[in-house]
C-alpha cells in the first residue's frame, strides 16, 4: 500500500479482496449507466465477481480507496483459456467519475503491471471503445500502442461502434512458471 502523491486526498492502493466486490461492482455498474466505456448492459452481480476474485487466482485485481471507500479498480484477467495465451492478460481500469484526471488510474495500472511482471506475464491487451478518446489517450500515456481497430464490432442503442485494440509488452523472456 502507498499513499497517493498526486493529490490532497489520501488514497491507498492494494490488491482486491473478496469483501471489495460490492465497491467494484458499483463502479462498473455506474459505467454501464454512463455508457461509452463498456459494451455490457447487464449489471455485475456481487456473487459472480466474488467467484472471479476468489476462485481465479491467475487474475489480478487492484483497488484504490479513500477513507475505506473504493474509488477505482484495475484488473488483468485471463485473455484466453488456451495454453498459448497463458502469459497474456486483458487490462481494464475504472474509476468513479469524480476521481478521474488525478493520477489514480495511472497508479492502479502501474501496480497491476508490476504484479504481472512479478508473475511472468508478458503481454497486456486492452480493448477500448474507439470513440472514447479520454481512455485512448490514457492508455497511450501508460505506454500502450494501438494494434488495430475492429470496425463496427459492437452495437449499442442501435449504433455500431468500433473497438481499438491496444497492447503493451512487459517482459522479454517466456516462463512457464506463471502464478
Amino acid at each position: 500500500m502507498r499513499k497517493d502523491d498526486y493529490c490532497e486526498e489520501q488514497i491507498t492502493y492494494r490488491q482486491a479482496k473478496a469483501n471489495d466486490v460490492a465497491g467494484i461492482c458499483d463502479i462498473y455498474n455506474g459505467h454501464i449507466d454512463m455508457g461509452g466505456s463498456t459494451f455490457a448492459t447487464d449489471y455485475w452481480e456481487e456473487a459472480d465477481l466474488f467467484d472471479e476474485i476468489v476462485d481465479h487466482p491467475k487474475n489480478i485485481w487492484f483497488i484504490a480507496e479513500n477513507d475505506s471507500q473504493i474509488i477505482g479498480w484495475s484488473t488483468a484477467r485471463l485473455y484466453s483459456m488456451r495454453h498459448g495465451y497463458r502469459l497474456t492478460r486483458e487490462l481494464a481500469v475504472y474509476l468513479k467519475s469524480q476521481h478521474t484526471g488525478k493520477g489514480y488510474a495511472y497508479e492502479l495500472v502501474r501496480q497491476t503491471e508490476e504484479t504481472c511482471i512479478d508473475r511472468g506475464i508478458h503481454h497486456l491487451v486492452s480493448r477500448v471503445i474507439a470513440e472514447n478518446q479520454q481512455s485512448l489517450q490514457f492508455h497511450y500515456r501508460c505506454g500502450y500502442e494501438l494494434v488495430g481497430v475492429q470496425k463496427e464490432i459492437g452495437n449499442l442503442d442501435d449504433r455500431w461502434l468500433d473497438v481499438a485494440i491496444l497492447q503493451k509488452l512487459l517482459t522479454e523472456t517466456v516462463s512457464d512458471t506463471v502464478s
